[in-house]
């Protein structure tokens, strides 16, 4: 299960989850390997249970993440990767950029976005706070906190289009924290 062999990895190596591939169509940069197609998995709020996105297909620098009903569509899936051995990188599909926090931004409320792979902190993250639900794919929840500013990415609300931003850590009390991801199997 990938899940369950990324804690495992993560353990093995830093205390931190997620270890994985860069996907192919990324720009390239110092020390990333190309994926194989099932190396993508979505990212799921817990709260509302929509995937994490980067909206309206863009490819653009500065294009924002959000939250929508889960398609299976590649601004959907992203490529995790251990960019520096300390902090993890979700790289879209779509684009091959990656998820950061908005121009070093330590604030709350400072917008997650994409923006080209550079290896920065600010395009680091750690899952936190491991939860165990039960067996499965989405059986662990995790808050999804960035290197630089240490807070979480969160998204109020259930709504399509709700905008995902960065927020001190709550996870043991606040859902729209929690996030769970699941292999994506090509086909």
């Amino acid at each position: 299960m990938f899940f369950r062999r990324t804690v495992a990895a993560a353990a093995a190596t830093a205390g931190l989850a997620g270890t994985g591939l860069l996907a192919g169509a990324a720009p390239a940069s110092a020390g990333v390997l190309p994926p194989t197609p099932a190396d993508a998995i979505r990212i799921t709020n817990y709260n509302s249970g929509k995937c994490l996105e980067i909206a309206d297909w863009r490819t653009d620098n500065g294009a924002p993440a959000r939250q929508w009903d889960c398609t299976g569509g590649d601004n959907q899936l992203w490529y995790v990767t251990n960019s520096s051995g300390i902090g993890t990188t979700l790289v879209n599909k779509n684009s091959g950029k990656c998820l950061e926090i908005a121009d070093w931004r330590t604030d709350n409320g400072a917008p997650a976005r994409q923006w080209d792979c550079t290896g920065n902190r600010n395009q680091e993250w750690n899952y936190d706070h491991a939860v165990i639900l039960g067996s499965g794919a989405a059986s662990y929840l995790k808050g999804l906190s960035n290197r630089n500013s240490g807070k979480c990415v969160v998204i109020q609300g259930a709504q399509n289009g709700s905008p995902a931003f960065q927020y001190s850590c709550t996870v043991q009390s606040y859902a729209d924290q929690w996030w769970y991801d699941d292999r994506v199997l090509p086909g």
